[in-house]
């Protein structure tokens, strides 16, 4: 399991999450990105890992209307089209992160 970010801020005019991490410092993953890789059950198969939501369907003025913490390996992020069962692992949001930054997987991000 990945360390957590030191910091999340969810940047609304920008539609982009800022994650910080000790090791490689502040990534900013746009809303969309994190959205259409929701690990829920209604966004991704549970047993196939397939994925069922089509990213073309997400609005493009997509916005954060709260982040919750769960416990110490994740966070809850709802948004404004609805949506709000995911729970998106500290691994998870690290690797998200990283792919869109165009880092390798950090070594303790393994996949969620």
């Amino acid at each position: 399991m990945s360390e957590p970010p030191t910091d999340i801020r969810a940047h609304q005019g920008e539609q982009a999450l800022e994650l910080a991490w000790d090791d490689v410092g502040a990534s900013l993953v746009p809303y969309r990105f994190i959205r259409s890789e929701c690990p829920c059950a209604s966004c991704k198969d549970e047993w196939t890992g397939e994925r069922i939501l089509d990213p073309g369907s997400i609005r493009p003025d997509l916005r954060i209307e709260s982040m919750e913490p769960i416990g110490n390996y994740a966070v809850r992020l709802a948004w404004d089209d609805g949506h709000s069962s995911g729970l998106y692992t500290w691994t998870h949001l690290r690797n998200l992160a990283d792919r869109h930054e165009g880092r390798a997987p950090s070594p303790s991000g393994a996949p969620d």
